[in-house]
């Protein structure tokens, strides 16, 4: 038997993924696919637009066979924490095989080349990191020029290239899975993109990024008067076809009831809760709270009384050696209580957490439960509170912005 893995976000599910999952089928041959998603906050420090237990549906019914959270401590991490949480979720499933993901050009080689410097870094990379660092640039920036100059200096000029390669989104976690899957046997297996960018507004396109599909359902949403349909003269078929066209039909379905039935959440849906956590905060400063250094924290302080919302916050505390997705992930952090110490206590003491499968899976889930080697909870009621204590919080608070009445503990697996 053999099984494919695939770390994702869904945020929401599009032609693109199914395009992927169905490429990973025909591609590696795999039995069965198990999808590793981020669940109710994402990698970029912001709320899904809708809940992991929709999504896992729409996984489910577009290739995906079983479906496992990543850990909420992971999936607001850096792409570094990201990918080795991740990673971390399908090694401890004893039964994956080969790590598949998305890249915008597939140069296996090179990603695991570039991997290779990041896990044990040349003393001259260091340097040059440390140097432009210190000369104001960002840490991604500065990563990608001291890699640059890295290989130029040791390598032929076939790297020339080498800076729109890690510019690349999609690129730059393909490195980091390859970094972390060196401490285990799993393979990767580069998939090449097809369609819009990362970044991509385009929403008329069949492969439309996730960025563009968000973007359609803000227009048709007055954020304002929180998930009211804009134009009340649109009615659900034609909303219905407009999704259709970005994602397969039955997702479609599932994402159009949900902005009808006003479950969508934007960004700036967190702010009064994150505000009153920066408020009661504030004395004792954020350098605790995970990727928050001391300078950052006390530009939080500083500020604090400017603050108008999440994205405002943003915007006004992103700076030339800041990003916005940076401090968008340390607030995210600090909302949901995510410590320096989190990412050390979710590695020493992992779980596999099933939102989803599929009944025809029973052979994969008969191997699941043999060959594990860590907790499987599909029953939060009968997990370890300190174990899922983080992932638990964190839909807690999600519940309350989507309007869900619904709970950890009285929501069960989604069986297809």
């Amino acid at each position: 038997m053999k099984v494919a893995g695939v770390i994702t976000e869904y945020n929401p599910f599009h032609n693109g993924h199914k395009y992927q999952l169905e490429q990973i089928k025909r591609q590696t041959s795999a039995d069965y696919i198990i999808v590793v998603m981020s669940g109710d906050f994402v990698q970029r420090g912001e709320p899904a637009i809708i809940d992991k237990y929709k999504r896992t549906r729409m996984a489910l019914l577009s290739g995906a066979d079983l479906v496992l959270e990543l850990p909420s401590v992971f999936a607001t991490a850096s792409a570094e924490f990201f990918a080795g949480g991740g990673v971390s979720v399908l090694k401890s499933t004893g039964v994956v095989d080969m790590l598949c993901y998305g890249v915008e050009s597939v140069d296996h080689e090179l990603t695991k080349l570039v991997a290779g410097v990041l896990k044990n870094p040349p003393a001259e990379y260091s340097a040059s990191l440390a140097r432009l660092i210190q000369g104001g640039m960002s840490f991604p920036v500065a990563r990608s020029r001291a890699l640059c100059e890295y290989f130029q200096d040791n390598y032929d000029s076939s790297f020339e290239k080498l800076d729109t390669f890690i510019a690349s989104p999609n690129n730059i976690l393909a490195i980091e899975y390859e970094k972390a899957l060196m401490d285990c046997d799993i393979t990767g297996f580069p998939i090449q993109r097809i369609g819009e960018g990362y970044h991509s507004t385009d929403s008329t396109c069949e492969f439309s990024s996730a960025t563009a599909v968000r973007g359609v359902i803000s227009t048709l949403i007055d954020i304002d008067k929180h998930n009211t349909i804009t134009n009340m003269q649109l009615d659900n078929s034609w909303i219905s076809a407009k999704f259709s066209q970005l994602m397969p039909s039955d997702c479609a379905d599932i994402l159009v009831n949900c902005i009808l039935g006003g479950h969508i959440v934007f960004p700036d849906d967190i702010s009064e809760m994150l505000y009153y956590r920066l408020l009661t905060g504030k004395d004792k400063g954020f350098a605790q709270y995970a990727d928050c250094t001391k300078e950052l924290s006390a530009k939080i302080v500083k500020n604090i009384y400017k603050y108008e919302s999440f994205t405002q916050f943003c915007n006004l505390l992103k700076s030339k050696n800041l990003t916005y997705t940076r401090i968008s992930r340390v607030l995210m952090h600090i909302l949901l209580g995510i410590e320096n110490d989190d990412f050390n206590i979710c590695i020493d003491n992992p779980y596999l957490r099933i939102l989803g499968f599929k009944k025809s899976s029973g052979e994969l889930m008969h191997l699941l439960k043999k060959r594990a080697s860590v907790p499987i909870i599909t029953k939060v009621a009968d997990a370890p509170y300190e174990l899922i204590s983080k992932d638990i919080f964190a839909a807690d608070l999600y519940g309350r912005l989507c309007h869900s009445q619904q709970n950890e503990f009285t929501h069960g697996v989604v069986i297809i």
